[in-house]
This record gives C-alpha cells, structure tokens and sequence, in this order.
C-alpha cells in the first residue's frame, strides 16, 4: 500500500515533536494515537507492537491456558498459533461459502463438543462476519470470552456498530498490508475495562506491580506518528 505524499510534511511534523520530546517510547504520540483509534472505533484501545500482542493479552485475561479456543479453519497462521502460544487446545470451525468466515452451524455444534473457554471470530475480506450476532449473543450467553480477529476489518461497520464492539475484545493489525498501516503495529479495543488494565500491564511486562505476566509489546512514539497520520 502506498503512502499519499501529500501526508509527507504532516509526518515530518509529527516526526519532529517525537524528536524534540526526547521521549521514544511510552509517550504523548502513542496516547494520541489510541486517543484517535478511540474516537472512531467508540471503544477504549491499547496501542501494541503487533496483532500478536493485542490477541495474547485478550487471550491471557480470558485465561484459556489448557482450555479450548474455537477458530475458524479459514484464517492466517496468526490466529491459532496465538491461541496455542497462550496455551490452549486449538480447534477449528467451518466457514460459510457466502463471507468465508465462521458459520454459526457448525459454531454452536463445536462450542456444544468442545465447551470452549473462547472464541477467535475473524473478520475476512474488509467486512465483519455475516454471523457474527449470533455468534456473539451464543458467547454471551454462556460466557464464552469472544475475541474478534479486527485484521481485516479497518473502516468496516454493520447496522451502526464497528468491529470489536461484538465481543469482549477485537484485536486489530498495523501490518504494512492493512488498511491502516504504520508497516508494524497493533490496537486492541474493548468495552471491558478490565481487559484495557490487562492488556496496558500485558504490553510493558506487567508494570508496575507485575501481577500480569506480560512481556514488551509497546508500540513507539515513532510507529504512533506514522499511525495518527494514517
């Protein structure tokens, strides 16, 4: 994805402030930029070093180490390998031919099989899962922890709600293939704001008490201003 140059001077800007702030990391440029992401998505967002980080801290305060994490079996690598690295038993679910994502069928008879400590819901192709309301009212029900894979997902909107606003949590990537790109980079939403505190304590090895086993996964000032201009 290219970079509009007329953005150029804005970043150089941006860039400078970082510069005279003497601040790298940990400063007022990744505040704004979760500030940003906060205004348009409508839900509290931690700013991360990567997908991967946003997803383990979800998962590592849904506490599914030696449980079971549903996934949809059409996803990147990302998806389950972030599950099992938080160490749970992975297992998989259909997908519709209509949106390639998860088929709320074969959800609700895996989740019946497995009883799931979470969800992975993945949003593929610009648009949020077609089923992703049934889905979501299952997990509720029977409080299962549903994370939703945001990757795919930047600007997208159903029936006036953005992505992440279904479950507990929605992780989204910065990659330099996304949408909203800073070439490396994450953002984690959610109306909880037990899981915001987790996943702030999560990115920075669990500061300042430690009591969550977190380790680096800050996102710098320099990635920050990249992303607010994006």
């Amino acid at each position: 994805i290219g970079f509009d140059h007329r953005d150029r001077a804005r970043l150089h800007t941006s860039i400078d402030e970082v510069l005279d702030s003497e601040r790298w990391s940990e400063g007022e440029m990744v505040s704004r930029f979760e500030a940003a992401w906060e205004q348009w998505n409508g839900l509290a967002a931690v700013a991360l070093s990567s997908w991967a980080g946003g997803a383990l801290a979800a998962l590592d305060f849904a506490g599914v180490r030696d449980e079971v994490v549903l996934c949809p079996s059409n996803t990147f690598m990302a998806t389950p390998l972030a599950a099992l690295q938080a160490g749970a038993r992975v297992e998989f679910v259909d997908c519709n031919r209509e949106d390639l994502c998860m088929s709320f069928a074969d959800f609700e008879a895996q989740a019946d099989r497995h009883h799931p400590r979470a969800v992975i819901l993945v949003h593929i192709g610009g648009h949020l899962a077609f089923d992703t309301p049934q889905i979501a009212e299952y997990c509720a029900e029977h409080e299962i922890f549903l994370l939703e894979d945001c990757a795919h997902s930047h600007g997208a909107s159903w029936h006036g709600r953005k992505p992440g606003s279904w479950g507990d949590a929605g992780a989204f990537s910065l990659y330099a293939t996304k949408t909203i790109s800073t070439g490396e980079g994450g953002m984690l939403v959610s109306h909880r704001p037990e899981v915001i505190e987790h996943a702030r304590g999560f990115r920075n090895y669990g500061k300042p008490d430690y009591r969550v086993h977190g380790l680096n996964f800050r996102m710098s000032e320099m990635v920050a201003a990249l992303g607010l201009v994006q």
